[in-house]
């Protein structure tokens, strides 16, 4: 079985890295509100149940997780070296069943996303599977590049597979965009769908953002035409 893959609209530029990524590391902002109303919807049975004192307290403890990860990525925010690092799939496993804070890191990364700087409609279902597949690229081409990271999953960033897998800037789209000739296809609704995506990317300078099996029922809710 494959994993249902879905590709939105993505503001890297003006509030990504300048806005979204200082806060997640703790150094503007405060993360306690956008911490409580995450907790309301995705944790398990809700906050109803808990008192102010230990709701409180259960707000400080993620976001002092989320920042500790937010900490440990590099300037793109996608790597992480010691996980990065190893090459055996199990023993990254391993690793990121250790790393006090990854689930919570995780879940809060898809939420606050898509509530700051992505819009999760309208989008474009890719189905069991990236970009890739609905193309045939010339190999060693800047299209096969930039596909290729859109559709390399960065298992950092989700949780068993199930979240945000990968991102390319409003610069790689400029060049994807720029390239486009070597996306080649046949009869795809999907490709087609594709191109005019990513054509709007292009004209907003935007970039595109891939999740895989998200909790659309939840980010459906959130603030909606942030970007258009």
């Amino acid at each position: 079985m494959g994993y249902w893959c879905s590709l939105h609209l993505f503001d890297d530029k003006k509030l990504f890295y300048s806005e979204v990524v200082p806060q997640l590391r703790g150094e503007v902002g405060d993360l306690t509100e956008a911490t409580r109303e995450f907790l309301k919807h995705y944790l398990v049975g809700g906050i109803a149940r808990f008192s102010e004192e230990k709701l409180n307290s259960l707000i400080e403890e993620n976001i002092q997780k989320i920042i500790s990860v937010s900490k440990s990525l590099d300037e793109t925010f996608k790597i992480h070296q010691e996980f990065h690092g190893i090459t055996d799939y199990h023993t990254q496993n391993r690793f990121i069943g250790s790393l006090d804070g990854h689930y919570e890191f995780c879940q809060f990364l898809e939420y606050y996303i898509f509530k700051t700087c992505a819009d999760y409609n309208p989008h474009l279902g890719l189905g069991k599977g990236g970009v890739s597949r609905n193309f045939d690229i010339p190999i060693k081409t800047i299209s096969w590049n930039i596909i290729g990271e859109l559709d390399n999953w960065n298992d950092f960033l989700s949780q068993d597979r199930m979240g945000i897998s990968n991102w390319i800037t409003h610069e790689d789209v400029e060049l994807l965009y720029l390239d486009k000739d070597n996306l080649h296809f046949e009869d795809s609704k999907i490709a087609e769908s594709f191109l005019e995506l990513l054509d709007v990317a292009y004209r907003n300078k935007l970039g595109l953002i891939m999740g895989i099996d998200m909790r659309e029922s939840q980010l459906e809710l959130l603030y909606k035409n942030k970007l258009l």
